[in-house]
C-alpha cells in the first residue's frame, strides 16, 4: 500500500516536471532531490533503524510521508517547492527504508532470506505497478495531479495503520532494540561499511546493486524523453512502454530464490547485472534491432496490429518487448544482491549495511546522472544510453576482477608440520 502511494506520487511528479519544464536537467534535479537525503542521512538513519523498535519507526515514517504528500497538492505548479517537499519526503524515508530491510531477519529464518527478499521485491513491484502503471496514469489523464497526490497520501496513512498490526513487529519492544555499538558514533556509523569492506561477496553485491541502480535511475530520468524523441509518442504513455517489465520481474521472482540457493546468490546477481546492461544497449540500438527483425525474422503479431493499431514490429513494440528482460534482470539483481547482504551482515548491523549500500549507491549516482541528463540534451537519448551501458559494463567487470578495490581474499597458509610421532 505504501509503495503504491509512493510510486503514484513519484510518477505524477515526474510527468508534472517534464510537462512544466521539457528538460532532462529538471528531471535529474527531481531524482537528485530524491537521492540526496540517502547520501547525507542514509548511514546515520541506518544506525537509528538498528537501535530503535522497527514498528515505531515504520508507523511514524509512513504517517509523516503521508502529510508531506498531502502538502504537495498545494504546489503542483511550483517545481522548486516540489523539489523541497520531495527532499523532505525522502529524508523521512531514510529511517523507515532500512527498518523495512532490517525487519526481515526478525520475521523469517536465515535459509528463507532469499525467498523473503523475493516477496519484498514482489511487494515493491506490485506497488510500482499499481501506483505508476495503473493508478497514476489513469488519475492524471482523467482527473488531475492534485487527486493523484491526495490518493497517495491516503495510501501512505493506511500503511501506517496496517503496520501496527504486523505480528512479528508487535512483540516485546526490548527484543527489537539493539544495544548501541561500542566505540562511539563514528564506529557506529562505520559498522555498515566494515561489513562491505571485509566480505568479498558483500562488496560484489554492492557493486552490482550500485551500477544497476544508477542505470535504472538514468532510465527513469530519460524515459519520458525517450518515448517522446525516439518512440515518437506522448510522455503520458511512458508507463505503457515499461509495463511489460512486470512480466520479466514476476519470472525473476519465481526463479531467483531457488537458483540463488543452488548456484549462489552472488553469481545470480552477476548474471542479472550483465543481462541488464545488454538490455540497455538494446534500447540504444532499438532502431537497428527493429530493422534486423523486419529483414530476417517473422514476428508479425496480428492481434497487436488489429487491437492497438500499430505495427507489431514498430520501435514502440520493440521497446515493450525489451522491457521484459530488463525487468527480469533488475529484479534478479535486487533479490540476489540483497540476499547476499542479509547473509553477510550480522544481526544488529542489518540496518546500517543496507543504509550504507543505499548511501554509496546514491552518492556514486549523482555525477553520472547529471552527466547523462546534460549529455542527452546534446547527443540524444539513444547515444547516451549506449555510452552509459558500455561504461557501466566496463566498471562492473573491472571491480569484479580487480583486487585493488574491496576486500582481498587472503590465501590460507598451511600450518607448519609438527615433529613426526613414533609409534
Amino acid at each position: 500500500m505504501a509503495q503504491t502511494g509512493q510510486n503514484a506520487m513519484l510518477y505524477a511528479l515526474l510527468i508534472l516536471v517534464v510537462n512544466e519544464t521539457a528538460s532532462s536537467i529538471h528531471s535529474t534535479l527531481l531524482v537528485t532531490a530524491w537521492m540526496l537525503p540517502c547520501i547525507v542521512l542514509g548511514v546515520p538513519a541506518g544506525s537509528v533503524a538498528d537501535v530503535l523498535p522497527k514498528r515505531a519507526l515504520l508507523v511514524t515514517g509512513y504517517a509523516v510521508r503521508a502529510a508531506l504528500a498531502a502538502a504537495m497538492i498545494l504546489y503542483v505548479d511550483d517545481v522548486w517547492t516540489l523539489y523541497v517537499l520531495v527532499l523532505a519526503f525522502s529524508s523521512v524515508g531514510q529511517v523507515s527504508g532500512p527498518a523495512e530491510a532490517a525487519a526481515l531477519p526478525l520475521l523469517v529464518r536465515r535459509d528463507q532470506l532469499a525467498g523473503a527478499n523475493s516477496w519484498m521485491v514482489l511487494s515493491l513491484m506490485v506497488g510500482q505497478g499499481a501506483g505508476a502503471v495503473a493508478l497514476a496514469p489513469f488519475v492524471l489523464k482523467f482527473i488531475g495531479a492534485e487527486t493523484c497526490l491526495a490518493i497517495a497520501a491516503v495510501l501512505l496513512a493506511g500503511a501506517a495503520f496496517i503496520v501496527t498490526s504486523v505480528t512479528g513487529l508487535r512483540g516485546d519492544a526490548s527484543r527489537q532494540i539493539a544495544a548501541p555499538p561500542e566505540g562511539g558514533l563514528l564506529e557506529s556509523l562505520g559498522a555498515g561499511w566494515s561489513v562491505l569492506r571485509t566480505s568479498r561477496r558483500a562488496f560484489l553485491a554492492l557493486v552490482y546493486l550500485t551500477i544497476v541502480g544508477t542505470l535504472a535511475k538514468a532510465l527513469a530520468v530519460l524515459a519520458p524523453h525517450y518515448t517522446r524523441s525516439v518512440l515518437k509518442i506522448a510522455t503520458e504513455n511512458t508507463v505503457f512502454v515499461v509495463a511489460p517489465a512486470a512480466i520479466g520481474a514476476l519470472l525473476a521472482l519465481a526463479v531467483t530464490p531457488p537458483l540463488a540457493r543452488r548456484l549462489d546468490a552472488a553469481r545470480m546477481a552477476a548474471f542479472g547485472f550483465v543481462l541488464y546492461v545488454l538490455g540497455v544497449v538494446a534500447l540504444g540500438l532499438i532502431v537497428y534491432v527493429k530493422d534486423f527483425i523486419v529483414n530476417h525474422m517473422e514476428l508479425g503479431l496480428p492481434i497487436v496490429e488489429r487491437e492497438v493499431g500499430v505495427s507489431s514490429v514498430s520501435i514502440v513494440t520493440m521497446a515493450m518487448i525489451l522491457a521484459i528482460p530488463i525487468g527480469f534482470a533488475v529484479t534478479v539483481v535486487g533479490v540476489a544482491g540483497k540476499a547476499v547482504l542479509n547473509e553477510e551482515a550480522p544481526e544488529g548491523k542489518q540496518g546500517r549495511v543496507f543504509a550504507t549500500q543505499g548511501a554509496l549507491s546514491d552518492a556514486l549516482s549523482v555525477v553520472p546522472l547529471f552527466a547523462i541528463g546534460g549529455a542527452a540534451e546534446l547527443m540524444g537519448v539513444r547515444a547516451v544510453l549506449l555510452v552509459a551501458a558500455v561504461a557501466a559494463f566496463l566498471a562492473g567487470v573491472y571491480l569484479s576482477v580487480s583486487r585493488r578495490f574491496g576486500p582481498r581474499v587472503r590465501p590460507v597458509r598451511a600450518a607448519p608440520a609438527g615433529p613426526p610421532t613414533s609409534s
